[in-house]
């Protein structure tokens, strides 16, 4: 029976488990009594710590829990250097300057110094007796990891307690081959977590300048079919009623707009190129004529201001319809109209290629989309009060400067929806400004839609200040704490405002984060920035 508990007890390795403390008092290790027993062993021991690294102990918490002390490490035996017949044992001892308590010891042995251990627990009755009233916390294999977790009866000396762990570094007991490790200084401090920290930004706005002259392009395409041998423009006949209706919406907008004053109207006239290039530029003038009289016929825009232009065969169109457009021996198609200049031995050429397959697909899906006359209007628009402003801002949008645009946003609420959605509009007007794509990137920043940011300031100016902090604050929301500092800095010392404001938010969120990681929360998912703040603020 005494064989059969014995291997209950011992054989299963790896075995662990929560339990009470065996409290076994030990006389009190006073700091003297530590070091003077360190030093004494140190030479003993020096040989052997330095032919196999020592165990690791990573400290989880030692604290009081109502009535109890909890204490949980993780051992880690994944370094030891472990040789024939290897054993150690591992003694946890809780002490203060007058009290000591040695805790469930850890057998660590190989498989061949467990079996030994076994036979002379089987044989030897003193053995076995001082085992079972000592039952250890643990019996592990080397090279594994243990969670020492144990729970004893709180005293009030344990206030100011140490936990140390004596490494019986040959398993045998001889007090001048054991090492001490000291795992916890004092009770773990209990930290309580913050809620995660959302920084409120401060976002930067260029005003742009005042557009002196406000002048506008206003272009459309006509795709107009013509009866053959004719240039007169019938309205039922094709396609003409939907591409005149796009003709007769611009002059509306145009014609009866008191806002604006037209400057010239150009009509410019193309052909595709299946037939000769003299009939193709007689046959782009003619048609940009027809749409002309008709432009005239049906406006009020005065005659003097039309002027008519041959566009001839339109290659170039031609060119940018191949492009995107899947087509066999299409890169044979774009050398020869790299290569051949005339452009009726061009198209001749062309229809030669792989049998005329390809040419034949040409003529009858990108031809049609080259015969067409493209009307301008160029124009001026008058400049308009912030209320004219507001009013254009939703009907026409394309008549407002820059500058107008940031002077309807400055009568809202920085970050309010108004606010924001004016520089959207004013970067949907403006793509390729530098000024309204950095307003354009503040405002998303504003909304919390980091996804555009990138493309917005990639557009922006980046030598100006408000680059470097509209860049940094996107660097800080994508948690890129580095790198925000780094642009935040350069705008502060620019003498940006915003950027020491957002300097002093970047050092809140990372203290946040550091005492939520020490508090054992989890970390941030998202970053995003918070709710505009209630109090009323307008740009500078």
């Amino acid at each position: 029976m005494k064989g059969l508990y014995t291997i209950i007890l011992v054989f299963g390795f790896m075995l662990t488990w929560t339990v009470d403390a065996q409290q076994s008092p030990r006389r009190p290790a006073t700091r003297q009594s530590q070091q003077h027993s360190e030093a004494s062993g140190s030479a003993a021991t020096a040989a052997q710590a330095s032919s196999r690294s020592r165990v690791i102990y990573q400290k989880n918490y030692m604290k009081q829990q109502g009535d109890s002390l909890v204490i949980d490490m993780d051992i880690d035996m994944t370094h030891l250097g472990v040789p024939s017949n290897f054993a150690q044992i591992l003694v946890p001892v809780i002490a203060s300057e007058t009290e000591e308590i040695e805790l469930p010891k850890v057998y660590v042995q190989d498989e061949a110094k467990n079996k030994a251990f076994m036979r002379q627990l089987e044989l030897d009755d003193k053995a076995y007796s001082e085992y079972e009233n000592n039952l250890p916390y643990a019996i592990v294999k080397p090279k594994g990891r243990l969670n020492y977790h144990i729970n004893l009866p709180y005293e009030q000396w344990m206030a100011d307690a140490v936990l140390d762990v004596e490494e019986d570094l040959c398993g045998c007991g001889d007090e001048t081959k054991i090492a001490r490790s000291r795992v916890f200084e004092g009770l773990t401090k209990e930290i309580i977590p913050q809620p995660i920290y959302k920084p409120r930004p401060q976002l930067a706005y260029i005003q742009p300048e005042v557009e002196r002259v406000k002048t506008r392009i206003e272009i459309g395409n006509a795709y107009l079919d013509f009866p053959r041998g004719k240039n007169e423009i019938f309205p039922n006949f094709g396609n003409n009623s939907i591409e005149l209706a796009k003709i007769d919406k611009m002059i509306k907008t145009i014609g009866t707009n008191k806002d604006i004053t037209v400057q010239s109207v150009s009509m410019t006239g193309y052909a595709s190129p299946e037939s000769s290039e003299p009939f193709n530029n007689e046959l782009s003038q003619a048609r940009s004529e027809s749409l002309m009289k008709y432009f005239m016929n049906n406006s009020n825009i005065s005659t003097s201001l039309f002027e008519t232009r041959m566009g001839g065969e339109d290659w170039e169109g031609l060119r940018i319809l191949l492009d995107d457009f899947p087509l066999a021996n299409k890169t044979e198609i774009i050398k020869l109209m790299n290569t051949i200049p005339d452009f009726d031995n061009r198209e001749k050429a062309i229809r030669k290629v792989a049998g005329g397959r390809p040419y034949k697909i040409i003529y009858e899906e990108l031809y049609p989309k080259l015969r067409r006359v493209v009307c301008q209007i160029d124009y001026t628009v008058k400049d308009f009060s912030i209320e004219e402003a507001k009013q254009s801002l939703e009907f026409a949008p394309q008549l407002l400067s820059l500058n107008e645009m940031y002077l309807v946003a400055n009568t809202y609420d920085v970050g309010s929806p108004e606010f924001i959605k004016v520089f959207e509009t004013a970067r949907e007007e403006f793509p390729e400004d530098p000024v309204a794509n950095l307003n354009g990137a503040a405002a998303a920043l504003e909304k919390g839609n980091l996804k555009d940011v990138p493309k917005y300031l990639q557009l922006a100016d980046p030598s100006t200040s408000e680059y470097a902090n509209n860049m940094g604050v996107y660097q800080m929301l994508k948690g890129e704490f580095r790198e925000a500092e780094r642009y935040l800095k350069r705008a502060e010392a620019e003498g940006l405002p915003a950027a020491r404001h957002n300097l002093l938010e970047l050092r809140k969120k990372v203290a946040n984060i550091n005492n939520r990681k020490e508090a054992g929360a989890d970390e941030d998912k998202m970053l995003t920035p918070a709710a505009a703040p209630q109090t009323k603020r307008k740009i500078q």
